[in-house]
């Protein structure tokens, strides 16, 4: 809880209504475990886009390392461009989802609760 809260809270006890303290707490209790649970997953979508460049920029090395010491393309120009574009919409895909459902706009969000 914080400062601000302390105030309704000592409101509430003071004019005996402990359902609306009740409902205030558990609001609160509800606000910290959104937050919790956003920065968890938040940082799993991160980890996800994080790995998924990785392995494309792997990919790249590969083939560059192959091609500067042997000469032979491990894979065509049409390939290599078809994987860049596939991880990119996949990643952006991916991590706008995930985004947007961890952090809805005002017209998407729930209705507070009476």
């Amino acid at each position: 809880m914080n400062e601000r809260d302390e105030p309704r809270i000592h409101d509430a006890r003071a004019a005996g209504t402990d359902s609306e303290f009740e409902r205030h707490a558990e609001r609160i209790a509800n606000s910290r475990a959104n937050r919790h649970l956003r920065q968890i997953y938040a940082a799993k979508a991160y980890g996800l886009a994080a790995g998924c460049i990785g392995l494309w920029a792997a990919l790249l090395a590969v083939q560059g390392g192959t091609k500067a010491a042997t000469g032979i393309d491990l894979w065509s120009d049409q390939v290599l461009i078809a994987v860049t574009t596939g991880v990119t919409v996949s990643v952006l895909a991916a991590f706008l989802g995930v985004i947007r459902g961890l952090f809805p706009g005002k017209d998407e969000r729930a209705p507070a609760p009476p």
